[in-house]
């Protein structure tokens, strides 16, 4: 702007001078001639002058006079004016010009010496197109030859027309210019509006307006306080202050100005970029007649953004040329300057500001022309250039190099050590480059750059590439006509993301290796989104041999279809994701291609884990709306690797991963791997085949203990179903057997079967044992049968087997028991799912269920005899096996053995049982039939609490392993009803082995009931071992006789069985005691003891008094015996034996004893040995007389052969005997007598009978007399203790 101010000044100042010179000139070269004649020549002079200058004149008056020798001649009222408008031009009141007469005459033509004038003004009107006035004579020909030019208060006035208005520019001027000879001298002094101030002075010699013949100085300064009245005129909105002062020296034809420029601008507040910038510039201008040059030292401006420095920038202009040269240009600071000025056009300020170029140019050289408007000619070195990604540019990073433009042609060479390049609508990353070297050419006409015959070579270190770059970038967002237009100097507009007319490239590239990474970095997203995402996502890390890519076409994203891409490389991939979820490929190599939207990889080998695999395709594509994965593979491993595999993919259904994941495995597989699955448009549900080959194979699932081995055969594998059919051939436990894999042939109610499995096998006790891993002895079952197995897996899975066991004998008690040839239908059901059960039929009289819930909580029910007694399993409560039955047989022992044979195979921990009336019509134990039972109980953690109901015993019984304490409380037992036991009662074992003898056991007996009579309670306790049972703390009454706590029993078991009983027995009197046996009606006594240590073979039921062996004490108070009735039973009769009364009848000694013979107390101490009792002694007391019986009694043939000591009662036969001895007081000597000398009174007293022959009807003899003593030795003892209390109570008496 200030440029143009002071050009408009010199050309307005010199034009003023150029005027007034035509003119004076004009009117000199005539008025040496005719200033005698002035009034008559002011015509002719106005028309010389309208001739001359082509315009109007007009002068008011005209005078001359001669100064000396000089004439001078005075022109009053000039007025020049334009002939169309008649608006001035030129106007002067008084302009006088002076004549040099002398060098006229010597040089022959006019030469003024001066020209002085005053009151002068130029008001011109400037149109907006030209800021000149046509002038039509050379001025340089008279300002060169005037000595002295002064201009005195001129006033110029220049118009402009803005907006419909005048703007108008006035200038207060002052001139002075000399001559003394070659030397000039310059004074200009002028003032306008905001306080503009012009102030210039120079000399020198030679033609000023010509610089190659002047020589000088010319110094100024031009200052405005308010330079918005300037700016306005050459419309620019500004306001601010500025002073600018310059030094000019021109020698030899050149000019050379150096200037300094200060000042600030303020912008108006529209403008929010700045709000006041302060600025200083200073440099150097020089010119000479072709060639001119600006030169900015330096350019400080002081932005809102910051400080922006400028230096070393160089404006040349030559012949119809302009030329632009800097160095050391910081991108960052000039771009912000640029976009913060205004000078750029709106539409580049935003796509500038988004490139944020940063770098250093280190030399630019613009050239252009002034005349015909040509593109320029640029060349331009720069350094670390950064430019942010701007469609459809690509964003640079580290970017050096140079670039030459001239004539529509242009080169870009590169050389960068770290280049980047990013263009995010293609590549999310920026492309990592390294050193890049490349030479690009170019084309550049109006309407887009043409890239051509562009090479370039990279090595980033882990790769290095070669290639050709081609293309088009439009530069505008219309679409190119299809008709040549006339071509444009400079673009037309803007660089447009949104072309119509897309940007065009070419790029082949080519390496020899490098990083699969980089491969897939110069792969564009655009090729298909989803085929893009799959290739990034999925093919990891490895490297590329031979790679090549190619890019065709369109750049922008909506140019896919018009855009061809392709890349192929050799590949060797570490790790390869299908899909996500999917296993992982390893160690992949092959040949991987991309052709647009298409992704191939063609797998010569690779390994999932341990499979390999081998001639695969993968393909990642479109098909019509949907992108699509596709492989194909040939697969070599082993079995287990295999379903390893398929159970881990996510796309699996649960229930199919469930089963293949249950399933162990092993062997060699062979296999051909097929699979389709959308990865977007729909659903990702694959589609997968696989068809798989077994070799040696072997399976087994869990929860089955026994598998398959020499698995062989083909199966198929479809997904999302499992497996849906095959053959294949195996061996279960030895036995060779053929697998039917058809999954519809099967229903066994699994919801979606992923895996089914049909077979017939031979199955002994041992294969049923390993299969339901449930121990199965020989002792239970033997031999074989046929069973159809059937296997179905998915969600859950199931198990069923079922034969009618023809060839399996069943060893188990009844009713389960069978033989071989018998038929007896079979079924198990295993299911597993979210909860596990087990079904199980056998034939009628068997059924079972088995169930465990998700949280592991079981139930079973068990039903024995009527199957349809099975009751649900979901009510019970968990960890319980719930037994019902109804049972025509139930032997104790048989089941009591298979339980130890049970428990020898391992299953003696027992759950939670329990049973509510459980039924058996016959209940045998040892033979023996017990009736008919029912019973209730349950047992948990060792314990067990029961009840038990039979015709003869109503108990309750409960046991606990931790007190090892077995109590039993019987209710009611019932004699009457108990059934006869046979002799294997005593071979009942507890089963448990002798590190497991019974519990001690506390028995108590409410009721006892023989021959319907409640014969009292009885409680005691029972240890009980593998070979004894021994009875103790006994406590009760038993038809009046209480059991004492020296009582005891020992039941010595097996072979060698016997028992032996401790007797501690108090008998209450007569009629309470013994009422069974009708004691009283033989024998009345008020109270007695029975006191013994017995043995006999055999078990307690099986007493025979005949093989009864030990002794027994009988002790009898205050009673008597009476003669037994003929109707008396085999006891009473037994009894009998030891009634005197009868033998002291048949002694016929019945008249000295009371009727039924009394007795105050009787004692009897026995010997029992196999049948012959041994009668040591049994004697009564009563009175003063004694009865004794001693011998033996044969129970075989029920005789007795004994003796019976008879003693007379003395006191009782005082009569008689003092009847011989005459008199009273011989009876009162003989009884003195009689207790000095008792012993041998006895003796005399005393008399022996024989007692002989069948007890019922024995013979008695006299033996002999005076002898007290029966034939035994204890007798005889026992006579003396008997006979001294016999005294002792006598005189007591």
């Amino acid at each position: 702007m200030f440029s143009k101010i002071l050009r408009l000044l010199g050309s307005l100042v010199w034009r003023l001078v150029i005027a007034m010179i035509v003119t004076v000139a004009i009117a000199v070269s005539l008025a040496t001639v005719l200033v005698p004649l002035l009034p008559i020549v002011n015509t002719s002079l106005v028309h010389e002058i309208e001739a001359r200058t082509g315009f109007d004149a007009e002068i008011r008056g005209l005078s001359a006079e001669m100064g000396g020798f000089r004439p001078k001649l005075t022109l009053v009222g000039l007025d020049i004016r334009n002939e169309t408008t008649r608006t001035s031009v030129f106007r002067a009141s008084h302009l006088e010009v002076t004549l040099n007469p002398w060098r006229s005459l010597l040089q022959r033509q006019l030469i003024f010496s001066e020209m002085i004038a005053s009151d002068v003004a130029i008001p011109a009107r400037l149109s907006n197109k030209a800021d000149s006035i046509v002038v039509p004579i050379d001025p340089s020909v008279f300002a060169t030859e005037i000595e002295r030019v002064v201009l005195e208060n001129t006033n110029v006035s220049l118009v402009r027309a803005l907006s419909g208005s005048d703007e108008v520019l006035d200038l207060a001027v002052d001139l002075e210019l000399r001559r003394d000879g070659s030397r000039r001298q310059l004074r200009l002094y002028a003032t306008g509006s905001g306080g503009l101030s012009v102030s210039m002075a120079g000399a020198g010699i030679g033609n000023p307006f010509e610089v190659s013949r002047f020589s000088g100085e010319v110094n100024g300064r031009i200052t405005a306080e308010d330079i918005e009245p300037l700016a306005r005129f050459f419309r620019a909105d500004v306001a601010g202050s500025l002073e600018f002062l310059f030094w000019t020296n021109a020698a030899d034809g050149r000019a050379e100005t150096t200037f300094q420029v200060e000042g600030e601008a303020s912008l108006p507040s529209s403008d929010a970029r700045y709000d006041a910038v302060e600025f200083s510039l200073a440099g150097m201008a020089t010119a000479n007649g072709t060639e001119s040059w600006l030169t900015l030292a330096h350019a400080d401006l002081a932005l809102n953004s910051g400080p922006v420095e400028f230096r070393d920038i160089h404006f040349g202009w030559t012949e119809g040329q302009w030329q632009v040269v800097t160095q050391s240009l910081d991108v960052a600071s000039s771009t912000r300057t640029l976009l913060d000025s205004g000078f750029i056009p709106e539409q580049f300020i935003n796509p500038t500001r988004s490139a944020s170029p940063r770098g250093t140019i280190s030399t630019l050289s613009i050239k252009g022309s002034l005349t015909d408007g040509s593109l320029p000619r640029v060349a331009m070195d720069f350094e670390n250039l950064v430019i942010a990604e701007q469609s459809p540019l690509p964003g640079v990073k580290g970017l050096s190099g140079a670039i030459t433009f001239d004539g529509g042609q242009g080169q870009l060479q590169v050389n960068s050590v770290d280049l980047e390049l990013a263009i995010p609508r293609q590549f999310p990353e920026a492309l990592q480059l390294g050193h890049v070297k490349g030479i690009i050419d170019f084309d550049l006409d109006g309407q887009q750059v043409t890239l051509r015959n562009g090479r370039v070579a990279t090595d980033a270190g882990d790769f290095s590439a070669i290639g050709i770059i081609t293309g088009t970038i439009p530069f505008s967002s219309s679409p190119l006509p299809s008709s040549p237009l006339p071509s444009s100097p400079m673009p037309s507009g803007p660089l447009q993301p949104e072309a119509t007319v897309a940007p065009q490239l070419n790029v082949v590239l080519g390496a020899k290796s490098a990083p699969i990474s980089r491969a897939l970095a110069f792969t564009p997203k655009t090729i298909d989104p989803d085929a893009y995402t799959w290739m990034q996502t999925s093919l990891g890390t490895g490297r590329a041999r031979h790679v090549g890519f190619i890019l065709r076409g369109g750049v922008r994203k909506q140019d896919f279809p018009l855009r061809s891409i392709q890349l192929s490389a050799f590949a060797d991939l570490e790790a390869v994701t299908m899909l996500p979820g999917l296993p992982l490929a390893r160690d992949l190599s092959g040949y991987i291609s991309i052709d647009n939207g298409l992704v191939t990889f063609d797998v010569d080998s690779a390994r999932v884990d341990d499979l390999g695999i081998s001639g695969g395709l993968v393909q990642v594509g479109r098909d019509n709306d949907l992108t699509v994965l596709t492989a194909q593979a040939s697969i070599v491993g082993s079995l287990p690797d295999a379903v390893a595999q398929v159970a881990t993919i996510p796309y699996v259904p649960e229930p199919v991963s469930l089963a293949l994941l249950n399933l162990s495995t092993d062997g060699d597989v062979q296999g051909f791997f097929d699979l389709s699955m959308p990865i977007k448009g729909a659903p990702k549900v694959p589609t997968i085949s696989t068809k798989v080959d077994v070799e040696d194979g072997s399976a087994s699932y869990a929860g089955i203990s026994v598998g398959l081995d020499e698995l062989n055969g083909e199966f198929t594998y479809e997904f999302p179903r499992g497996i849906t059919s095959g053959e294949l051939s195996a061996s279960f436990r030895g036995q060779d057997i053929a697998l039917n894999l058809d999954l519809d042939a099967l229903n066994l109610g699994i919801e979606s079967p992923g895996l089914s499995v049909a077979t017939a096998v031979s199955l002994a006790p041992a294969d049923v044992s390993a299969l339901f891993n449930v121990p199965i002895s020989e002792e239970i079952a033997s031999g074989a049968a046929q069973f159809d197995i059937a296997f179905q897996a998915g969600q859950g899975a199931a198990l069923r087997a079922s034969s009618d066991l023809s060839g399996l004998a069943v060893l188990l008690p009844k009713p389960l028991r069978k033989v071989n040839e018998e038929a007896t239908a079979f079924k198990v059901d295993l299911s597993l799912a979210d909860t596990l059960s087990v079904d199980l039929q056998y034939a009628q009289s068997f059924a079972a269920t088995f169930m465990r819930d998700r949280l592991q909580d079981w139930r079973a029910s068990i039903s024995v005899g009527e199957a349809s007694m099975l009751g649900p399993v979901e009510s019970l409560d968990p960890d319980v096996i719930q037994v019902t039955g109804d049972m025509q047989l139930l032997d104790l022992g048989e089941w009591w053995t298979t339980r130890a044979m049970l428990s020898s195979a391992g299953n003696d921990a027992l759950p939670t049982i329990t049973w509510q009336d459980f039924s058996v019509d016959s209940l045998r134990l040892a033979g023996n039939d017990l009736g008919a039972v029912s019973t209730s109980g349950r047992f948990q953690d060792g314990a067990i609490e029961l009840t038990l109901d039979s015709d003869f015993v109503d108990m309750t019984a409960d046991y606990s392993d931790i007190e090892g304490q077995l109590n039993l409380q019987i209710d009611a037992l019932n004699l009457d009803s108990l059934p006869d036991f046979n002799a294997d009662i005593d071979s009942v074992s507890s089963g448990l082995g002798s590190n497991s003898p019974w519990p001690t056991a506390a028995i108590g007996i409410t009721s006892i009931i023989f021959k319907e009579q409640d014969l009292g309670s009885l409680s005691f306790a029972a240890d009980i071992t593998e070979t004894d049972i021994a009875l103790s703390d006994f406590s009760g009454v038993l038809d009046g006789v209480t059991m004492g706590p020296a009582s005891h029993f020992l039941w010595s078991r097996g072979t060698a069985s016997k028992t032996r009983a401790t007797l501690d027995l108090s008998l209450a009197n007569a009629a309470e005691a013994l009422t069974l046996l009708d004691a009283k009606s033989v024998v009345d006594f008020s109270s007695g003891t029975i006191l013994g240590d017995l043995t006999w073979s055999g078990g307690p039921h099986q007493f025979d008094a005949s093989k009864v062996m030990g002794d027994l004490t009988l002790e009898l108070s205050s009673g008597s015996f009476l003669p037994v009735p003929s109707q008396a039973t085999d006891p009473l009769r037994f009894i009998g034996i030891f009634n005197l009364a009868g033998l002291v009848q048949r002694s016929n000694v019945n008249q000295l004893f009371d009727p039924g013979l009394t007795f105050d107390r009787a004692r009897g101490d026995f010997s029992l040995n196999l049948g012959q009792v041994q009668i040591n002694e049994f004697a009564i007391r009563n009175g003063g007389g004694s009865l004794t019986l001693g011998g033996s009694y044969l129970m075989v043939d029920d005789t007795i052969d004994a003796e019976l000591a008879v003693t007379l009662p003395l006191v009782d036969n005082i009569p008689w005997v003092a009847a011989l001895a005459g008199g009273l007081p011989i009876a009162a000597g003989a009884y003195l007598a009689s207790k000095l000398f008792e012993d041998q009174m006895t003796r005399l007293s005393s008399g022996v009978y024989s007692v002989t022959g069948s007890v019922g009807a024995p013979e008695v003899k006299f033996v002999r007399v005076f002898d007290a003593n029966v034939s035994s030795e204890r007798a005889a003892v026992l006579g003396q203790d008997q006979s001294s209390e016999d005294s002792s109570a006598s005189e007591r008496r």
